[in-house]
């Protein structure tokens, strides 16, 4: 793209959709940092947020701060859908509850789903006709769909996108390239490359964006420790090296190569989520 095509273009505001799951079939894409960072998004508009995390228990840490409210739902509940009404549905009740309530409350709720969760959610969008239940309710809902740049991964992704096309196509979607694993740029005739290009192509012309990775493991680093990005940006470097068990020469690193993640991933992502599928992302 040139720069006078960009140059163009008008600006684009943040115009918050009113649920927004962020979801990926595999694990460590990067996917909780993506919920967090749109909380903040949603909180920076003066707009309360719910967080939901449907998550195992084995990875249930304290509240990050990220949003007004966090609830969270362990996956290990899902082998109780058998005893429930509404059968898996009926474990989400918590979060049904919260988009209920979203016309009265005026807050806006972001859905971190659990890694490998895939089968179970496209269940529940089929089972509860999702997006015609939505719309019913006056809810703009949005399905961001996280891929790293490895082949296993892509394949994944576009499998999601699918499922969520066929079982929920009323529901907006967007593709997210997480750089977690590195670029997305291949050499042509890879099989990168190509598994790549028929992600695209399964995408067709919803949006799509690429997030950056941070240098140095940043991100992995404050995820392990429990501690958001924008806490992590907050603290002074003696109580951030502490937090993160490292020196704080190190700790004042991560905190600049965090600065630049923040500014380039909030145009990134408050960009997408005000756009509707057939207007493509450039």
């Amino acid at each position: 793209m040139t720069s006078k095509t960009k140059a163009s273009r008008p600006p684009v505001h943040f115009q918050p959709a009113d649920l927004v799951e962020v979801v990926a079939d595999g694990t460590s894409v990067g996917k909780s940092t993506v919920a967090n960072r749109l909380c903040h998004l949603f909180r920076a508009t003066k707009r309360p947020v719910t967080l939901v995390r449907i998550e195992t228990g084995r990875r249930q840490t304290g509240e990050t701060g990220a949003a007004d409210r966090e609830i969270y739902i362990r996956t290990e509940e899902f082998a109780t859908a058998a005893s429930r009404t509404g059968g898996l549905t009926g474990v989400l009740t918590p979060l049904w509850n919260e988009i209920e309530g979203i016309q009265k409350s005026g807050s806006a709720i972001v859905v971190d789903w659990a890694g490998g969760s895939s089968a179970h959610r496209l269940d529940v969008l089929a089972a509860t006709s999702y997006d015609t239940t939505l719309a019913a309710l006056g809810v703009r809902g949005l399905s961001m769909v996280v891929t790293t740049s490895s082949t296993e991964s892509m394949r994944q992704a576009g499998a999601y996108l699918s499922g969520i096309e066929m079982v929920a196509p009323g529901m907006q979607r967007a593709l997210i390239q997480s750089g977690r694993s590195g670029n997305f740029h291949f050499p042509v005739g890879s099989e990168q490359s190509e598994g790549l290009a028929r992600l695209h192509e399964i995408a067709g012309q919803i949006p799509i964006v690429t997030i950056p990775n941070v240098a140095g493991r940043a991100l992995e680093t404050c995820a392990d420790a429990g501690l958001d990005v924008a806490g992590a940006m907050m603290m002074e470097p003696n109580a951030l090296a502490s937090r993160l068990g490292i020196d704080p020469f190190r700790a004042r690193a991560c905190a600049s190569e965090l600065a630049l993640w923040w500014r380039a991933t909030g145009k990134t992502l408050a960009g997408i989520a005000g756009r509707a599928d057939g207007d493509p992302a450039g």
